[in-house]
């Protein structure tokens, strides 16, 4: 059940910690925070729901989860699960789905993905014999160059010269990893229908091959390779089963509060100045803390929440950045189970064509008169407290090609808004129809969600969904970081490390990590794996 916080702040306006938005990444290190060094956390977040893209909505007696299609390293002893272990005090349970993960869907043919890399290998080795060899070849590069992301991390946290001897060993990975997967798969492979196939899961991270590092897709398909799972109870279950921890130190999450600017006093961050949300006439709030960590983006935060002239070089290098892509969500209410028609948990990857980069930019221009991939998932296969059938479909999409109703309330823009997300709708249904003859007919009820509905629920820049683009140069900008100039402020989320659920809650401990100081990462990780209760260290 979505989670609506009526809770008043106390007479007092100082806690120790500040966190800018309930994100995962928010809610991660704020409470690791509570729990490992006892410390008040206040959240604010400027939506009613607390929980980012892990929050659910409800609509004719239907529920979806928003933005969890499945969760990966969450078997035992696995990073992620040993960390939402910690945050929510072994409460929060994971179903594990089943080893069929995902159809890609393409005219003349269908390849299916198990949770089994040598299943998979054989498979592409069976229909693409001549590429025996590069197939093989490209599934130990993806390992290898998952193994140079993590030592490209960790080494940060140790000294100096550590840091430049580990890099210098690791640093042909590194190379491979800054490619683009275009790149990497034009330099590697003959046939242009194993190119698509191998590229075709490029929605998961948010940008096409021709722009995504092939270090970023390495991390992603390796973990898809491990499994996936789905929290027990929905997405909203993450939530209310990690406030607790932050509740019993004597935290709190305020909702319905736009964070308007980080107060910095001689360099040094001292709170926030907050309003409530969509309300201009609102008055000022301020709250103060040692310690202000912001989960509101890299962009947001250096371009709008910090004072002129903090941090000038990280904000003219952020706006110059390339920017990710926004979506349209189109959430379905269905009369029956999607079973009749044979769907199941995998996520469907529906293609019309097998150029990803120029299929993408047609879309993007015209998104009402072509349509030419998506993502199809059931989120009630998944979740089986949710009752009625839904479904979800994704498209990417511009947020340019809807701004001219930017300026205009939520449910209240122009009539001609609403035609065209009707419009929208309909071909989004129409595409998917061709592919699965019956599935209209399965349709109780819809609703779009645009880019601007993303904005405004969301306040990511431009509607944004996966935050900073990981595009090659990413791995080289020092504002991609926990750490941030100004001193007591930090950074967490998918702007700290990488998009997605687990990595956004990674993020979340590393910024604890650095919190704790020296060798802090290692301090908060072996407090996670071995936790040992009513332990207090003070940072």
């Amino acid at each position: 059940m979505a989670m609506k916080t009526t809770q008043k702040i106390s007479d007092s306006n100082q806690f120790d910690v500040i966190v800018i938005g309930s994100g995962i990444g928010g809610l991660t290190v704020a409470a690791i925070l509570s729990k490992l060094n006892h410390k008040k956390v206040l959240i604010l977040e400027q939506h009613f729901i607390v929980g980012g893209f892990t929050q659910e909505f409800k609509r004719k007696g239907f529920r979806w989860d928003i933005g969890v299609q499945a969760v990966t390293e969450m078997a035992k002893g696995d990073i992620g699960r040993v960390v939402f272990d910690y945050i929510t005090e072994g409460k929060l349970q994971w179903e594990k789905l089943p080893n069929l993960s995902d159809k890609l869907v393409y005219p003349d043919f269908t390849f299916e993905i198990y949770s089994n890399p040598q299943r998979n290998i054989s498979d592409l080795i069976r229909m693409f014999p001549e590429e025996k060899a590069s197939i093989k070849r490209y599934f130990s590069d993806l390992q290898k160059v998952t193994i140079w992301y993590k030592i490209h991390l960790i080494a940060d946290f140790l000294p100096k010269w550590l840091q430049r001897l580990i890099k210098l060993c690791v640093g042909r990975l590194g190379k491979l990893a800054r490619l683009t997967t275009k790149e990497y798969v034009e330099r590697n492979f003959r046939n242009p229908y194993l190119k698509a196939l191998l590229t075709s899961q490029w929605g998961a991270y948010g940008l096409p091959p021709s722009q995504i590092s092939f270090g970023i897709h390495a991390v992603a398909m390796t973990s898809y390779g491990k499994g996936s799972w789905y929290p027990v109870g929905g997405s909203q279950a993450i939530v209310d089963c990690i406030l607790p921890t932050i509740k019993k130190a004597g935290g709190m999450v305020l909702t319905q509060r736009h964070v308007t600017e980080i107060i910095v006093k001689n360099g040094v961050a001292k709170g926030v100045k907050a309003k409530k949300t969509h309300n201009a006439k609102a008055e000022v709030e301020a709250y103060y803390a040692s310690v202000v960590i912001s989960d509101a983006g890299a962009f947001k935060t250096y371009t709008e929440l910090l004072p002129e002239g903090y941090a000038t070089a990280y904000r003219n290098q952020i706006t110059a950045f390339p920017k990710g892509y926004s979506m349209l969500f189109l959430f379905l209410g269905l009369k029956e189970s999607p079973e009749k028609l044979g769907f199941g948990t995998q996520n469907y990857w529906i293609f019309n064509t097998y150029n990803h980069d120029q299929a993408l930019q047609e879309q993007l221009a015209a998104p009402d008169k072509i349509i030419n991939s998506c993502m199809l998932s059931f989120p009630s296969l998944k979740n089986h407290t949710v009752g009625r059938s839904t479904a979800e479909i994704i498209i990417y999409a511009d947020y340019n090609y809807f701004a001219r109703w930017q300026g205009q309330p939520w449910r209240k823009r122009d009539p001609d808004y609403y035609k065209l997300k009707e419009k929208l709708a309909q071909k989004i249904i129409n595409f998917v129809e061709n592919y699965y003859p019956g599935f209209k007919d399965l349709i109780e009820y819809y609703e779009l969600a645009t880019p601007l509905t993303v904005e405004y629920f969301v306040a990511s820049d431009k509607g944004s969904t996966y935050g900073t683009a990981s595009v090659p140069e990413r791995f080289d900008q020092k504002w991609i970081n926990a750490k941030t100039p100004i001193k007591n402020l930090y950074l967490t989320g998918t702007d700290a490390l990488v998009h997605g659920i687990v990595g956004a809650t990674i993020g979340g401990v590393m910024t604890a990590g650095i919190i704790n100081g020296l060798f802090g990462f290692f301090k908060v990780m072996f407090a996670i794996i071995f936790p040992i209760s009513n332990s207090k260290k003070e940072i």
